[in-house]
């Protein structure tokens, strides 16, 4: 049941004809319940018209002839939505862009100086107390870096 509903999104998603044949076509040969719900055979035949239902067919040439003639004559060009499909989708597309564009501008970036954070000539600790109680102090320095690490722990 979820596969049907996933197939009825996609057939309304892409309005590919080949894709919506593809799609249903595969359903259709592996969904039981699509199966059952089809049409059997006798029910299909009585929606045909049979010949002797027709009655005089005295105007039927004549019908199928103008309409042979107008189909030879040349085919009507149907306006494509299709075209202004992808126009509006290309728009919001470039809309989204320019609008991503214009909040990214906005964000400042920030620049270090070099000479703001100059590393001091000589680090000294002289007497390190926690809680008016001496400490212990682990002192680090990371390999190419200027940056000194200061660790304070009472004393046990």
């Amino acid at each position: 049941m979820a596969s049907c509903r996933i197939v009825n999104v996609l057939y309304a998603a892409v309005p590919s004809r080949l894709f919506r044949d593809f799609l249903i076509r595969t359903h259709m040969d592996g969904c039981e319940r699509c199966q059952a719900r089809l049409v059997s055979l006798s029910e299909a035949e009585a929606l045909f018209v049979k010949p002797e239902d027709l009655g005089a067919a005295g105007d039927l040439w004549w019908k199928i002839e103008s309409r042979t003639r107008e189909e030879l004559a040349g085919p009507q060009k149907k306006p494509s939505r299709l075209g202004w499909e992808w126009a509006a989708g290309a728009a919001v597309v470039l809309f989204i862009a320019a609008a991503s564009l214009w909040l990214l501008s906005g964000i400042q970036k920030e620049t270090v100086r070099v000479d703001y954070a100059r590393p001091a000539d000589r680090f000294e600790i002289n007497y390190i107390n926690v809680g008016g109680v001496p400490a212990q102090a682990y002192i680090y320095r990371p390999k190419g870096s200027d940056m000194i690490i200061v660790w304070a722990e009472k004393t046990p």
